[in-house]
Protein backbone atom coordinates (compact mmCIF):
# COMPACT_ATOMS: atom_id res chain seq x y z
CA UNK A 1 0.00 0.00 0.00
CA UNK A 2 1.08 3.53 -0.59
CA UNK A 3 2.34 4.82 2.58
CA UNK A 4 0.61 6.53 4.78
CA UNK A 5 -2.78 6.66 3.52
CA UNK A 6 -5.59 4.86 4.99
CA UNK A 7 -8.54 3.28 3.69
CA UNK A 8 -12.20 2.76 5.18
CA UNK A 9 -16.12 2.49 5.16
CA UNK A 10 -18.18 5.09 7.09
CA UNK A 11 -21.08 4.49 8.68
CA UNK A 12 -23.05 4.86 5.23
CA UNK A 13 -20.95 2.65 3.43
CA UNK A 14 -18.93 5.32 1.67
CA UNK A 15 -15.36 4.70 0.72
CA UNK A 16 -13.01 7.37 2.44
CA UNK A 17 -9.28 7.96 2.09
CA UNK A 18 -7.29 9.59 4.43
CA UNK A 19 -3.43 10.66 3.83
CA UNK A 20 -0.77 13.67 4.55
CA UNK A 21 -1.91 16.90 4.37
CA UNK A 22 -0.15 17.13 0.89
CA UNK A 23 -1.86 14.53 -0.79
CA UNK A 24 -5.74 16.03 0.25
CA UNK A 25 -6.57 17.01 -2.97
CA UNK A 26 -5.78 13.05 -4.02
CA UNK A 27 -7.70 12.13 -0.62
CA UNK A 28 -10.69 14.14 -2.19
CA UNK A 29 -10.75 12.83 -6.03
CA UNK A 30 -10.99 9.54 -4.49
CA UNK A 31 -13.50 9.37 -2.57
CA UNK A 32 -15.45 12.19 -5.13
CA UNK A 33 -14.58 11.40 -8.39
CA UNK A 34 -13.86 7.53 -8.43
CA UNK A 35 -15.46 6.69 -5.08
CA UNK A 36 -16.25 2.72 -5.53
CA UNK A 37 -16.05 2.48 -9.07
CA UNK A 38 -13.51 -0.09 -10.07
CA UNK A 39 -14.35 0.80 -13.64
CA UNK A 40 -13.42 3.97 -13.43
CA UNK A 41 -9.61 2.84 -11.71
CA UNK A 42 -9.39 0.50 -14.06
CA UNK A 43 -9.62 3.38 -17.28
CA UNK A 44 -7.06 5.67 -15.40
CA UNK A 45 -4.62 2.95 -15.29
CA UNK A 46 -4.83 1.76 -18.85
CA UNK A 47 -4.61 5.52 -19.65
CA UNK A 48 -1.07 5.81 -17.46
CA UNK A 49 -0.08 2.49 -19.63
CA UNK A 50 -1.28 4.43 -22.65
CA UNK A 51 0.87 7.28 -21.76
CA UNK A 52 4.03 4.43 -20.50
CA UNK A 53 3.96 2.87 -23.85
CA UNK A 54 3.82 6.22 -26.11
CA UNK A 55 0.89 5.05 -27.69
CA UNK A 56 -0.23 8.42 -26.85
CA UNK A 57 1.10 11.71 -25.21
CA UNK A 58 -1.61 12.65 -22.87
CA UNK A 59 -4.87 11.42 -21.18
CA UNK A 60 -7.53 13.28 -19.51
CA UNK A 61 -10.24 12.63 -17.21
CA UNK A 62 -13.44 14.77 -16.05
CA UNK A 63 -14.98 13.71 -12.96
CA UNK A 64 -17.67 15.09 -10.66
CA UNK A 65 -15.36 17.79 -8.70
CA UNK A 66 -11.43 17.15 -10.64
CA UNK A 67 -9.76 17.43 -13.96
CA UNK A 68 -7.33 14.87 -14.30
CA UNK A 69 -4.33 15.08 -16.52
CA UNK A 70 -1.91 12.57 -17.29
CA UNK A 71 1.27 13.26 -19.45
CA UNK A 72 4.96 11.65 -19.36
CA UNK A 73 5.82 13.99 -16.72
CA UNK A 74 3.25 12.69 -14.29
CA UNK A 75 -0.29 13.33 -13.17
CA UNK A 76 -2.21 16.64 -12.26
CA UNK A 77 -5.43 16.91 -10.38
CA UNK A 78 -7.48 19.97 -10.53
CA UNK A 79 -10.37 20.82 -8.15
CA UNK A 80 -12.78 21.89 -10.53
CA UNK A 81 -15.11 23.92 -7.36
CA UNK A 82 -12.63 25.75 -5.61
CA UNK A 83 -11.74 29.29 -5.90
CA UNK A 84 -8.53 29.98 -6.17
CA UNK A 85 -7.41 26.80 -8.50
CA UNK A 86 -6.26 23.82 -6.29
CA UNK A 87 -3.88 21.24 -7.90
CA UNK A 88 -1.93 18.46 -7.22
CA UNK A 89 0.82 16.78 -8.74
CA UNK A 90 2.34 13.22 -8.81
CA UNK A 91 4.64 10.55 -10.81
CA UNK A 92 2.54 8.03 -12.78
CA UNK A 93 3.96 5.46 -10.54
CA UNK A 94 2.34 6.92 -7.47
CA UNK A 95 -0.50 7.21 -8.82
CA UNK A 96 -1.11 4.05 -10.17
CA UNK A 97 0.17 2.35 -6.88
CA UNK A 98 -2.91 4.85 -4.97
CA UNK A 99 -5.29 3.31 -7.52
CA UNK A 100 -4.13 -0.11 -7.41
CA UNK A 101 -4.52 -0.13 -3.46
CA UNK A 102 -8.26 2.22 -3.99
CA UNK A 103 -9.20 -0.46 -6.27
CA UNK A 104 -8.33 -3.71 -4.00
CA UNK A 105 -9.98 -1.80 -0.84
CA UNK A 106 -13.25 -1.46 -2.50
CA UNK A 107 -12.92 -4.78 -4.27
CA UNK A 108 -12.20 -6.29 -1.12
CA UNK A 109 -15.16 -5.28 0.30
CA UNK A 110 -17.27 -6.41 -2.66
CA UNK A 111 -16.21 -10.00 -1.86
CA UNK A 112 -17.26 -9.18 2.29
CA UNK A 113 -21.01 -8.19 1.20
CA UNK A 114 -21.07 -11.52 -1.11
CA UNK A 115 -20.00 -13.96 1.79
CA UNK A 116 -22.08 -12.32 4.24
CA UNK A 117 -25.37 -12.56 1.25
CA UNK A 118 -24.01 -16.15 1.47
CA UNK A 119 -24.78 -16.26 5.40
CA UNK A 120 -28.01 -14.73 4.96
CA UNK A 121 -31.01 -17.35 5.35
CA UNK A 122 -33.18 -17.93 2.19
Amino acid sequence: MAKNLKFFFDRDGTPRARGPHSENLLMTFLEVDVQGSEYICHDLMEDITAIEDQSTDQREFSGNAHNVVITADGIRIESVETDPLETYDTGLKHFREVLEDWEAFILNDDDDLDEMDDLTPA
